[in-house]
């Protein structure tokens, strides 16, 4: 995924009770990865990217993807 000229790949994965996240910020050279004992949380990607706004502050200007469409 991009946002704007920026690359970004990550990964959600969640069980009964437990949420993960893993989001690379490849062109910043900022890695989150978030473990959370929660699996209620819809978008564990807006947090990590509030988290690397924090050390790459241009990151603010950026707006957030969209959720991909769930397939069936």
């Amino acid at each position: 995924m991009n946002y704007d000229d920026r690359r970004v790949v990550g990964h959600n994965g969640s069980i009964l009770g437990f949420a993960s996240n893993i989001t690379r910020f490849i062109d910043d050279k900022i890695t989150v990865i978030l473990l959370c004992n929660l699996d209620k949380i819809s978008r564990p990607d807006a947090i990590a990217k509030k988290i690397a706004e924090y050390y790459c502050p241009v990151l603010t200007e950026l707006v957030l993807q969209p959720p991909l469409a769930k397939r069936e």
